[in-house]
């Protein structure tokens, strides 16, 4: 059985860096939307739909997504095999625990044991598309409010990910998402991970574990990737969480 996890595991990475290496063009100087367009052979409506934009001035180093992005269906199916369990209660969501480092063998079999709240195959399928996205999305500024490329607040990062990613997910807040998530002990690199008390009361702040003890998040110097060995974030830990549910649009 760790033989087939691992497999699987693998063919989901390599799909999500090939996928996400052709994805994103950085502006260069003298470049226009219509030029970044022809270049890449797609529309200059798609690229205004793929990023979400309102207008067409780019800017140097600007990152677009310039590729349609890959969805869910095209990852190999049934990749977890969980059973739901009870969802935790919401008086113990607001426990703070301690961040745990996971070992490369957790990353692999977290998703199959029982303990752990299900998400659907195709959901967590995406989580090495996800990550990887994420990561090459560092330095893109913040934007109070933002969901596109031109900016992101923390649970707009989120939301964009997820949906290039081709999941059913609506613009929400960090403590909506929060409400719609379950606490998980284990950790799995996608997982999300949630903050209180950081500008305002209560859960408001959020991010993707990416393994190692760290996250990726849209924070105050925009996407970037933080340890959470930080002696603030450890103050405002919440805890690591996932969706009780998404599926393909």
């Amino acid at each position: 059985m760790f033989k087939k996890v691992l497999i699987v595991t693998v063919l989901l990475i390599s799909f999500a860096s090939s996928a996400s290496a052709n994805t994103l063009y950085e502006v260069k100087k003298g470049d226009t939307l219509s030029k970044i367009a022809k270049l890449n052979k797609v529309t200059i409506n798609d690229i205004r739909s793929w990023n979400k934009l309102t207008k067409d001035s780019v800017y140097i180093k600007q990152k677009l997504v310039v590729k349609k992005p890959a969805v869910a269906t095209k990852t190999p199916a049934k990749v977890v095999t969980t059973k739901p369990v009870v969802v935790t209660s919401a008086s113990k969501q607001e426990t703070v625990v301690t961040p745990v480092q996971v070992k490369d063998a957790q990353l692999i079999t977290a998703p199959f044991q029982e303990q752990e709240k299900s998400l659907s195959g195709k959901g967590q399928a995406m989580y090495p598309l996800i990550v990887d996205f994420a990561k090459r999305l560092e330095g893109i500024p913040y934007v109070y409010g933002g969901y596109t490329m031109s900016g992101f607040d923390c649970s707009g990062f989120i939301y964009f990910l997820h949906t290039q990613a081709g999941l059913d997910i609506t613009r929400q807040s960090s403590e909506s998402y929060f409400a719609q998530t379950s606490v998980v002990s284990i950790p799995v690199v996608g997982d999300l991970v949630f903050f209180q008390n950081t500008y305002k009361q209560g859960i408001s702040h959020m991010g993707i574990y990416i393994g190692d003890n760290k996250f990726i998040h849209a924070g105050s110097k925009g996407v970037e990737v933080t340890s959470l060995d930080s002696s603030y974030w450890k103050e405002h830990f919440v805890s690591f969480n996932r969706f009780n549910a998404l599926t393909v649009k």
